[in-house]
């Protein structure tokens, strides 16, 4: 059964009600997530085989609250429902941030939200877990709420990396130093990011090199410069390479990821690309002319090339 995305407290399936949830924002949906969403299916299990559901933020509270400090999201909507159904959850919450949730007090937003709009039967969240108006609520909150609302509650330690709590934090901070091997240890998975496809200028293939240009809005990168990368196309992941940058050499001033794919793939205008991250070849430059940066250009061709061969060679 596919799960369900739902936007709204009248939308909720009937058959969700009574669920075992767990709540927060679950940027990157990283490993520490996944072992949350794992302890869900478990009592979800030891109860019943009662069904998992995900209460998530939209936008993302900082965004609301601070939003000069809100950080670059590392999964989009569209990414983090995916990676919940991954995880096996029957249902996807996603909660309308606004002023007027924010200033719920514990007791509201529990007796609200958990009790009287989706009823309930348990609820599990990381020990570090907070809610409610200024963040008043936490772990022992609930619990008191528990028993007076008749829902279980159940608060799980943090999962540790090399005595480090596997946070969001850590991710944002590898990605700006291009630790991507790294960061995959703190994700289960490469780093990637997701967007639509735009038109460009169309100089990438003057040159003969085409481009998918991608539309990142908000979204965690890493710094501008040429990568080596693969794209997600047809349910398959191919070969390519990068620009993350401004496009000096032209006067650009708005930051875009432009994709060369390095084998055949069609036509991709409008399609949602998902591009992972590999490796980093060399920063942006400002070239003299056309010429010198197609000659660049092909020069990082033959690198990503020669990483793929090598790579595919020791998986051989």
């Amino acid at each position: 059964m596919d799960m369900y995305i739902i936007r709204g407290i009248n939308n909720m399936p009937p058959q969700l009600r009574g669920a075992a949830v767990t709540i927060g924002n679950f940027d990157g949906v990283h490993l520490g997530h996944q072992t949350l969403l794992e302890g869900l299916r478990q009592r979800a299990a030891e109860m019943g085989n009662i069904p998992t559901l995900v209460i998530t933020f939209e936008p993302h509270p900082q965004k609301l609250l601070n939003h000069r400090e809100a950080p670059e999201r590392i999964t989009g909507m569209r990414g983090k429902a995916r990676w919940m159904e991954h995880s096996g959850m029957d249902g996807l919450f996603v909660l309308r941030f606004t002023h007027q949730l924010a200033a719920l007090h514990p007791d509201e937003f529990v007796r609200q939200i958990l009790v009287d709009g989706l009823g309930i039967r348990a609820v599990l969240v990381g020990e570090n877990f907070r809610f409610g108006t200024g963040g008043q609520g936490h772990c022992t909150t609930l619990e008191t709420l528990g028993q007076r609302w008749g829902f279980a509650v159940y608060c799980q330690p943090l999962l540790q990396d090399d005595h480090q709590v596997v946070s969001s934090t850590r991710i944002r901070e590898w990605v700006k130093e291009c630790r991507f091997a790294e960061v995959a240890t703190l994700l289960g998975r490469e780093f990637e990011v997701e967007g639509r496809i735009a038109h460009g200028h169309k100089r990438g293939q003057a040159m003969g090199f085409p481009t998918a240009n991608v539309v990142l809005t908000d979204m965690l990168h890493p710094p501008p410069g040429v990568y080596i990368v693969e794209g997600r196309i047809n349910d398959q992941w191919l070969p390519a390479v990068a620009n993350l940058g401004y496009n000096p050499t032209f006067g650009g001033d708005h930051l875009q990821l432009e994709v060369h794919v390095l084998v055949e793939c069609g036509n991709l205008y409008h399609q949602v690309l998902r591009v992972r991250f590999l490796h980093r070849l060399r920063d942006e430059m400002t070239f003299e002319d056309s010429t010198a940066l197609q000659r660049q250009i092909g020069l990082d061709v033959q690198q990503a090339r020669t990483f793929f061969h090598t790579r595919q060679a020791g998986r051989s």
